[in-house]
């Protein structure tokens, strides 16, 4: 009755579904507990040479503990168990037949454990004092991608890495809803963030409220090939990620996330060097840092690029970025702004730009094409940016070509073609319509915007004038009612 009421306590205060009795350290292999540095952990007994660890998880209880191991290319999981003060000595997980089963996970209510099997995600599920046999869960979690790495919250939530999205690994989560899996939604860019310095994100922890997520990634300002990264949940969103330092991240490789039952030790895996025949051990360290990252400043972030501005010359340019281009998660108003051109040079005289509405405005002296950064600045001077242009192109003319009605939507070749810099473009429309013709590169990016008005019925002849753009293949589309047409046209200068 005790317990009971500790327990409803500890859910009424602490806002989390399980909360473990704290577990002495003589649970853990006897070893000393670590301090801020990562050291290898249980040297001899779970770390052993000449054989690869890649994971070491705990039940609940801190009774019984699972070990992911592998030699060369086999991998299997170990089994032992706490009695009497003494773990049993290690051996192989013979509820788990599956072939090379790797990354094992207890459900932090005891009752199921997880763990991959041929890229695909098993559970077997507590039938007494033993455990079952494993079933592969269905879809929408496994698929005929990749399914790695999994983990899972008080509440059911599984989280785990998949290759479904672009080929590479992003962390996805799924909730247990009526017995089953829910449709599975991949967690946002800040955590699976690609660009030419960051990869993606793998091998999650989530921690059983959810509050907190630890995964490993390659991003710019690590400390090796791979590091371990804390993000957090703050008002339904994932914050800006945390690099773990270098009291736990090397200049190697870190992987296999795992914070003990009692949230006092986080345990990974380190390999000696690159490849899947590496020996590699598990370390531990004080789990301090996660109450500690927290409390430090959040770096702002790109959340949403600013689209590429055209305008023509002679024009009043206006152009206003959304507050929601950038993110921080330190809270609202601690963002300024400022702007120049990529170069670090200031802006054209003609273009200025307010900081507190985030407006450029100015009256277009004449044709050219501006690379313009806009910064984003904490009040702890730490800045995030983001880069895109402003093409300025000559006013074009737009002019009926006849008096006919034509009697369908048309769009022809360009004349000349190709053409060095001017061209004319022909187009037909049979009714009064909103007519948007546009030109685009090959990679997809807007380069001018030609027409976007309400036409009356008949042919049309535009003149443009590329003298601003380089020299290649481009496209241009016409879309009025429900017709579209696209065309190709060669400038060559």
């Amino acid at each position: 009755m005790k317990a009971f009421i500790s327990s409803v306590i500890c859910l009424v205060f602490l806002n989390t579904c399980y909360i473990p009795a704290a577990i002495p350290d003589s649970l853990y292999w006897r070893q000393n507990p670590p301090g801020d540095s990562a050291v290898i952990f249980a040297p001899g007994l779970i770390s052993l040479a000449n054989r690869r660890e890649t994971k070491i998880v705990f039940s609940p209880s801190g009774l019984e503990c699972l070990i992911g191991v592998g030699v060369s290319n086999a991998f299997k999981i170990m089994y032992s168990n706490h009695f009497n003060g003494y773990w049993s000595e290690p051996q192989t997980a013979n509820f788990i037949a599956n072939v090379n089963p790797i990354e094992p996970f207890f459900s932090p209510d005891s009752l199921n454990i997880f763990f991959v099997s041929n890229t695909d995600i098993y559970v077997s599920a507590r039938l007494n004092q033993d455990w079952g046999t494993p079933v592969k869960l269905g879809f929408p979690v496994n698929t005929g991608y990749e399914e790695y790495h999994p983990t899972v919250s008080s509440a059911g939530t599984l989280y785990f890495c998949s290759t479904r999205s672009n080929g590479s690994l992003d962390i996805y989560c799924s909730k247990y809803e009526n017995g089953s899996y829910s449709a599975v939604t991949k967690l946002d860019d800040v955590i699976n963030r690609h660009n030419s310095q960051q990869n993606g994100a793998y091998d999650p922890f989530i921690s059983a409220d959810e509050s907190y997520l630890i995964f490993t990634s390659v991003r710019s300002g690590g400390y090796g090939q791979e590091d371990q990264y804390i993000s957090y949940k703050r008002n339904g969103r994932w914050t800006n990620p945390k690099n773990l330092g270098p009291f736990i991240n090397s200049t190697g490789i870190e992987y296999g996330s795992y914070i003990s039952p009692e949230s006092n030790y986080y345990f990974f895996s380190r390999p000696a060097g690159w490849g899947p025949n590496q020996p590699a051990d598990i370390y531990w360290v004080r789990a301090d840092f996660i109450l500690k990252l927290s409390r430090t400043n959040f770096v702002p972030y790109l959340r949403n690029q600013i689209p590429d501005q055209t305008d023509t010359a002679g024009k009043q340019f206006l152009y206003t970025f959304p507050d929601s281009t950038f993110a921080d998660d330190d809270g609202n108003n601690t963002l300024t702004y400022s702007a120049a051109l990529s170069s670090g040079d200031p802006l054209p005289s003609w273009l200025s730009f307010d900081s507190a509405t985030r407006t450029f405005s100015g009256v277009i002296s004449s044709l050219t094409s501006l690379n313009i950064k806009v910064t984003a600045t904490d009040t702890a001077s730490a800045s995030a940016s983001c880069t895109f242009t402003l093409n300025i192109i000559q006013q074009i003319g737009l002019n009926p070509a006849n008096e006919i009605i034509p009697n369908q939507y048309r769009l022809l070749q360009n004349y000349p073609n190709p053409f060095n810099p001017t061209t004319s473009i022909l187009f037909d429309i049979p009714k009064q319509s909103h007519v948007l013709l546009k030109v685009y590169d090959l990679t997809g990016r807007e380069a001018a915007v030609l027409v976007n008005e309400l036409l009356r019925a008949g042919s049309y002849s535009i003149n443009l004038n590329a003298v601003n753009l380089s020299s290649g293949v481009y496209l241009y589309k016409l879309a009025a009612e429900d017709f579209t047409k696209t065309r190709k046209m060669i400038l060559i200068k």
